[in-house]
């Protein structure tokens, strides 16, 4: 362990003496009235995975209030879903804003507190103890005296962890499918560009992961395409984000039928092409689950870490593949994948 490992460690052990306080000493009444999810450092893939818990509750207990505390990155997932009520915005790595969005909400005394995370970092803890809530539920909080209720590590999928927290508060019968959201002005831009291109059948293919061990290089893009295109007369469509477009689609002139829709935006695009899509070919868990969420055929791509696959597996009910590999995703050998699962 490394000095700033052990340095941050001794923060965390410090932030729990001063913070970590036992609130609630009273049962929790169900049904809860209102209901706060921290998810500010919740990534497009957590929540694809958490999607259902909004609309299970309010499909249950529609006057239940649902906040959820979000950042400036990850906002626009939460605003427009119709089954949260409130959305509250701090800014990540900023204590002070922690303190001041947490004393906001100690005013609208809030039943429950939801913290799916593992990590919990002082300014969380912090942020969790201004809030002042009846109720506090955690994953894999044993050690806090904070949290009245903790959800064990069962080695399940990462979906399972927020279905026993929605059973915590009396929900059953829980539908953990994904609620894939639809961007009416990215469904309809989608639609004329697929259109316009003679798209009614086509591989949605991404290259790229939440790091550089996920991620395809220059060289592995180029022999996955010349393979794919080898291997079936579908065209393909290169899924992107604007970083990346001006090389993608430069990439895409050397091949027939690789296509590239440049003017993506947000994942809400993506979204949409994916919808159209025969087949989807992904390193990265947010796509993989997208196409799990619509249905749709799946190629994917997981490192051998096996506690971090048991988590964010696909759980696909129709045809996936998954190709496996140990420390890099440059380590595939393109020739795994079978022509049968490309048609």
């Amino acid at each position: 362990m490394n000095l700033k490992e052990k340095l941050r460690k001794l923060r965390i052990a410090f932030g729990k003496l001063v913070l970590d306080r036992k609130i609630s000493f009273t049962k929790l009444r169900l049904p809860p009235k209102k209901i706060l999810f921290l998810r500010q450092d919740g990534k497009i893939g957590d929540y694809i995975v958490s999607s259902f818990v909004f609309r299970e509750i309010k499909k249950q207990l529609p006057n239940i209030e649902i906040g959820v505390i979000c950042s400036d990155k990850n906002a626009y997932l939460f605003n427009k879903n119709a089954y949260i009520d409130h959305c509250y915005i701090v800014r990540t790595r900023n204590i002070l804003d922690y303190l001041k969005c947490g004393m906001k909400l100690a005013n609208q005394k809030y039943d429950l507190v939801i913290d799916p995370t593992i990590a919990l970092r002082n300014r969380d803890l912090l942020l969790l103890r201004v809030i002042n809530a009846k109720h506090y539920i955690g994953y894999e909080k044993t050690n806090y005296q904070l949290f009245d209720f903790n959800i064990k590590n069962e080695k399940k999928h990462i979906s399972t962890v927020y279905k026993r927290a929605l059973e915590l508060i009396g929900l059953n019968h829980i539908d953990i499918s994904y609620d894939i959201p639809l961007n009416k002005d990215s469904h309809e831009r989608i639609k004329i560009y697929l259109s316009e291109s003679c798209l009614d059948s086509f591989i949605a293919l991404n290259l790229f992961g939440a790091s550089s061990t996920r991620s395809f290089n220059d060289n592995k893009i180029y022999e996955l395409l010349e393979y794919l295109k080898k291997n079936t007369n579908k065209p393909i469509l290169l899924l992107t984000f604007p970083a990346i477009a001006r090389k993608l689609k430069k990439i895409a002139c050397h091949f027939s039928e690789v296509f590239i829709y440049e003017h993506t935006k947000t994942v809400f695009d993506t979204i949409e092409l994916i919808r159209f899509a025969d087949l989807v070919i992904s390193p990265d868990t947010s796509i993989v689950h997208i196409a799990v969420g619509l249905n749709k055929k799946l190629i994917a791509f997981y490192s051998l870490d096996e506690q971090n696959f048991i988590h964010w597996q696909p759980n696909n009910l129709v045809e996936t593949h998954i190709l496996r590999f140990e420390h890099n995703i440059n380590e595939i050998n393109i020739s795994e994948i079978q022509a049968k699962w490309l048609n």
